[in-house]
């Protein structure tokens, strides 16, 4: 676990490894109140934080699930409150709703449960609260906004701190590897608009769950991750116009490439989210494609060189 202070008072917290899915980065405000946002360490390093640094409030950004786990430890180790998005309390009250509503229309019901029950650990929350869209929480001098970021997931949440111009991105694909929609539950076209509204924000230090910190070239790193968006977008419409089906699509890869050397049952994992991230990207490119909705994109270059 890896701790670089922000400021005085917010602390960026990063896990060793942040491989299987399991964890994720997240920040730590030390003020008048104690609060961690998406602090989902291993879970050695979760309890040993949680009970040096007990926390007052925890947030959590999103339902997925290297953003969640560390949720049961919070209820079962500190008298925090503990607090999720509006609108994405039914995925976690139980295992077998989260599973219905992510993998359950794919067909991969008995391998997802058995992944995200017995190599993840995921257990149902109870007692939690739900934060609103553009909420504010005071810890002292640091004050924190939920910004709703919607697309990566429905209630996807983003936070703020508007005094030290500090922005904890959460899931937004500030990374290499870039934007993520492979759910059914995402949306392309909110994904983009979250994106770039946050690109707007009078941003100084960008927090992000998987890529770091980034104090310099903000805007080009937000421009980079869309870019992104836009050359899969190009490539699965160049795919069509050369006759491929979309067996051939999905095997060529969207996100994730060399599917077929994985074993199982990620394997089918990855069919599984690039299938849907081209529903994503077919939605889209049915109704004119993303630079239809996003004039932004116009001036957006394909580059990549994919055969």
């Amino acid at each position: 676990m890896k701790r670089t202070a922000i400021t005085n008072t917010v602390t960026y917290i990063e896990p060793d490894s942040m491989s299987n899915f399991k964890s994720c980065a997240g920040v730590v405000v030390s003020g008048s109140a104690r609060i961690f946002l998406d602090v989902n360490m291993s879970k050695a390093d979760t309890l040993t934080l949680l009970r040096s640094e007990p926390p007052d409030m925890a947030f959590i950004s999103h339902y997925h699930l290297d953003h969640v786990i560390w949720g049961k430890l919070v209820l079962e180790h500190t008298d925090a409150e503990l607090f999720i998005p509006e609108g994405e309390e039914a995925y976690l009250g139980s295992l077998d709703e989260l599973v219905q509503k992510t993998a359950g229309s794919y067909g991969l019901i008995p391998e997802w449960t058995d992944f995200i029950a017995n190599v993840i650990g995921f257990q149902g929350l109870s007692g939690f609260s739900t934060y609103m869209p553009e909420d504010r929480v005071s810890a002292g001098h640091d004050t924190i906004q939920c910004i709703p970021s919607p697309g990566h997931s429905p209630s996807h949440t983003s936070f703020y701190f508007p005094e030290e111009k500090i922005l904890f991105t959460g899931d937004m694909g500030i990374d290499r590897f870039g934007p993520w929609y492979g759910w059914a539950d995402c949306d392309l076209r909110e994904l983009v608009a979250s994106a770039l509204r946050l690109r707007a924000l009078d941003v100084s230090v960008l927090l992000t769950s998987h890529g770091g910190i980034l104090t310099s070239d903000i805007e080009k790193a937000w421009d980079n991750g869309l870019r992104k968006i836009i050359e899969r977008e190009q490539h699965i419409e160049d795919r069509l116009h050369k006759g491929k089906t979309r067996a051939e699509i999905i095997e060529q890869g969207i996100f994730f490439r060399n599917k077929s050397e994985v074993m199982e049952p990620m394997r089918s994992f990855l069919y599984m989210w690039d299938s849907y991230m081209l529903d994503q990207h077919m939605t889209v490119l049915k109704e004119g494609g993303l630079r239809q909705f996003f004039p932004e994109f116009k001036t957006v270059i394909y580059t990549e060189k994919r055969k």
